[in-house]
């Protein structure tokens, strides 16, 4: 526990407090294990606290109905080291918005919404971090919504792979490729681009007849980046 307290602590959003924040906050705090599959808390659930990711991957997702496809969920972000999540809701005191699942064994620190608003109201370095990383995550949202709305299916998986690359990828020096680790399976991909399974199969066969991926269960290695990014457009 102590080691993702102090992973916890160099975080984007505790690393703008000035040490007396980030120790209340850490202090408040509670240090949880999840292991993957864990449900932190559902749509329409009453917003009570902040996560903060230290180690692992979290999924947010949404469901949607519909005559086409009832019952379907939408993948709408990916939260791994150094995201926080959930503040939304506490900011407008409504309920939650999304379901959010541990998606591989994650360590998180669970910040009381309570303590949080109390520290808003008396901290202002805590409100303009919070307000900077909330500006982050909505300027994502519009570059997400931007490329969505004028895409085809794989423009969207290309805009979403070379995401997943500047977030989780690693760097293999003896090939140069991009490995990246997103732990998403076929039909979490199909969800995040608002697609179906099989769709998202052929365009990852396209892309790597094109030489611009290799693809693996929950994994895939960029060979070509610039060529992915070409397809987004």
């Amino acid at each position: 526990m102590t080691n993702v307290v102090a992973t916890a602590a160099t975080q984007p959003f505790l690393s703008m407090l000035d040490a007396n924040s980030t120790a209340r906050i850490i202090s408040l705090s509670e240090v949880i294990v999840c292991s993957r599959g864990s449900v932190l808390f559902e749509a329409g659930d009453p917003a009570a606290d902040l996560y903060l990711v230290v180690e692992g991957k979290v999924k947010l997702t949404r469901p949607t109905s519909g005559i086409a496809s009832p019952h379907r969920e939408s993948l709408l972000w990916l939260m791994g080291p150094g995201d926080m999540f959930g503040e939304l809701s506490l900011v407008d005191g409504g309920t939650r918005s999304t379901t959010a699942t541990t998606l591989t064994r994650a360590s998180l620190l669970r910040v009381p919404g309570r303590d949080l608003e109390d520290l808003v109201e008396s901290r202002h370095d805590v409100a303009l971090a919070l307000l900077g990383r909330m500006s982050e995550r909505l300027r994502r949202s519009d570059n997400t919504t931007a490329h969505f709305v004028v895409g085809d299916v794989p423009s969207r998986l290309a805009y979403i792979l070379t995401d997943l690359a500047e977030r989780f990828g690693r760097h293999d020096p003896s090939t140069g490729h991009i490995v990246v680790r997103h732990d998403l399976t076929q039909q979490e991909l199909a969800q995040a681009v608002g697609s179906s399974r099989e769709t998202v199969n052929k365009a990852l066969t396209d892309f790597t007849q094109h030489g611009w991926i290799t693809a693996r269960p929950r994994t895939v290695t960029i060979l070509d980046l610039e060529g992915l990014r070409l397809r987004t457009s």
